[in-house]
């Protein structure tokens, strides 16, 4: 254990008046990113990696490094390079002195977070030190005092730290090695937690700037190419074993001079998100957490003719976006069938000139990750209608399956991952032998609806809203027109019923013993142990459940209308 208080000298002392700046609103979901000298301030998206300029200069005229977000009274605290004192800013992004007392002389700080009203302050040469803000609470002008901490941390190359909302520990990279450490705020002891570099690659530039979200997220933004990557830190047993996921999550603005705050306590897309999502199962990577998809919407790069609207996550099939709010899933038109060993021809509307790249689930394995499933690599497209020929491999697995497409105006995108522009669309398909077709009812893309009383004929309710189940038969057809393969997919889109209902259905002019050994059934894209063939009839019957109420889920995708 080390110990910093020798390096101490004379108090710092700078009179201020009263912090004339107001306090953030609310807790933002965005990241504060201070570039340039004199600072810039940017806000950035880091689910897209989009950003803007908040303000051209915080009245300050110097350069502040060391900031970070105070939840407790909305003020961002930076450390001012050129006057060595520290600042704070609020939602004019209008800079304040802050006068404070123990820190050494003349020495700027490069790294800095704050949390629950304790700004932190690290440099290598000097350590960690740490400042109680809750006087400025009741007095603007007061002197707030520094304390030296004692740690281990040695001489660490960090360009900024952050503290995790969930373990209340701080968290920095080396920006040599790419080593992960941790740091116990209460005793000092620093522990490595992993080394980045067989997940991300070698060391390519440091991190300026690294954030945490609610959920226990790190975010490390690099300084030399803008590139986001994305530490999963939420669970304190996976840390103490290093076994820590990281992995590319969005690109952001680049700048050799760069660092980050962020409330802690924010998702990282709020109530008012501005990003479309895909909506395939999440086997696919679809949801945030699985950095899914995602495209800023509202930049005039889009598929179809109807611009996307945004969702605050992917809508995981049987749920899709065209369910909740427009039908914007129209960029994208299979011309021919998909017949294993044969050419098929897709059209793509896009609404200006933009790079597409496009995936197909050829193998029916649940990913896009198998040689050959790239089966578009960034072409560039032109305004309007293009056709594009895709060539179904010999050996593509017959049935059901998953397509992704996702367009932009800069391209190189993979099937995850963030995009400042475009959309993403995600479409069922089927694979088929050649010489098949297909049939549809009611049609491709619709759905028929059947909805269920339970209190028929009782006088006085008829809203018929029970049960709702929405569904759609495909069957594919031989050369000689026999039917050889049926697919039954539907979802529950209502249940206002106070009694336990089932739902199942009937195959007519079929017998059980018709009905192949191989047929299986689905429930939200998960193999069920038995495909539901009533065996106590001598027709074809499909239980889909015996009681749809213990089928609704948690959350409130779903609305009961009772």
């Amino acid at each position: 254990m080390r110990t910093y208080l020798k390096l101490l000298s004379l108090a710092m002392l700078f009179p201020t008046a009263v912090i004339a700046d107001e306090p953030f609103d609310t807790c933002p979901s965005k990241g504060f990113l201070f570039q340039s000298s004199p600072s810039k301030v940017f806000g950035i998206n880091l689910a897209t990696g989009g950003y803007s300029e908040l303000a051209a200069t915080t009245g300050l005229n110097s350069h502040i490094n060391a900031v970070g977000f105070n939840d407790p009274d909305r003020y961002i605290y930076g450390f001012d390079h050129d006057n060595a004192n520290v600042v704070r800013i609020g939602k004019n992004y209008t800079g304040e002195q802050v006068a404070v007392s123990g820190l050494p002389e003349g020495i700027n700080f490069i790294s800095g977070d704050v949390q629950d009203n304790i700004y932190y302050l690290h440099r290598r040469e000097l350590g960690l030190f740490k400042i109680d803000l809750s006087p400025l609470a009741t007095d603007p002008s007061t002197t707030l005092t520094a304390e030296a901490m004692t740690s281990n941390m040695g001489v660490i190359r960090a360009a900024d730290i952050a503290v995790n909302p969930i373990d209340n520990k701080m968290y920095l990279v080396d920006n040599n090695d790419y080593d992960l450490y941790q740091v116990d705020l209460t005793t000092g002891d620093t522990n490595l937690v992993t080394s980045m570099i067989p997940q991300i690659g070698a060391p390519a530039g440091g991190f300026g700037a690294i954030y945490f979200d609610v959920n226990g997220n790190l975010y490390l933004s690099r300084n030399s190419d803008g590139s986001i990557f994305r530490a999963n830190l939420s669970d304190t047993d996976d840390i103490a074993l290093g076994d820590i996921g990281i992995e590319f999550f969005a690109t952001g603005p680049a700048s050799n001079q760069n660092d980050g705050a962020r409330c802690a306590n924010a998702p990282v897309i709020d109530e008012d998100s501005t990003i479309d999502f895909g909506d395939a199962p999440d086997s696919y990577k679809t949801l945030l957490a699985s950095n899914g998809p995602r495209h800023e919407i509202n930049t005039g790069f889009y598929l179809g003719t109807i611009a996307p609207d945004s969702e605050g996550d992917g809508f995981v099939s049987p749920l899709d976006d065209n369910k909740a709010g427009l039908s914007d899933e129209d960029g994208v038109g299979f011309v021919t069938a998909l017949e294993a060993g044969k050419t098929s021809l897709i059209s793509v509307n896009a609404s200006q000139s933009g790079y597409l790249s496009a995936w197909i689930d050829w193998n029916g394995d649940g990913d896009f990750e198998d040689s050959g499933e790239n089966i578009i690599d960034n072409n560039l497209l032109s305004s309007g209608a293009n056709t594009l020929s895709v060539a179904v491999p010999a050996d593509a697995e017959i049935g059901s399956s998953w397509s992704r497409f996702r367009f932009s105006e800069d391209g190189g995108l993979d099937f995850f991952g963030g995009a400042t522009t475009g959309e993403v669309e995600d479409h069922p398909v089927t694979i088929m032998e050649d010489g098949s077709s297909l049939r549809h009812y009611p049609s491709e893309s619709g759905y028929a609806t059947v909805a269920f009383e339970d209190n028929w004929p009782k006088e006085g309710d008829y809203d018929m809203n029970d049960a709702v189940i929405r569904f759609r038969i495909t069957e594919t057809l031989n050369e000689d027109d026999e039917i050889t393969r049926i697919l039954i997919k539907g979802y529950l889109a209502a249940y206002g019923a106070g009694y336990h209902n089932g739902f199942a259905f009937r195959l007519p002019g079929l017998n059980r013993t018709d009905i192949s050994a191989a047929t299986t059934q689905s429930h939200n894209m998960v193999l069920q142990e038995t495909n539901g063939l009533e065996s106590i009839s001598n027709e074809a019957i499909f239980i889909v459940s015996d009681d749809l109420k213990q089928k609704l889920p948690a959350g409130c995708m779903y609305y009961r209308t009772a």
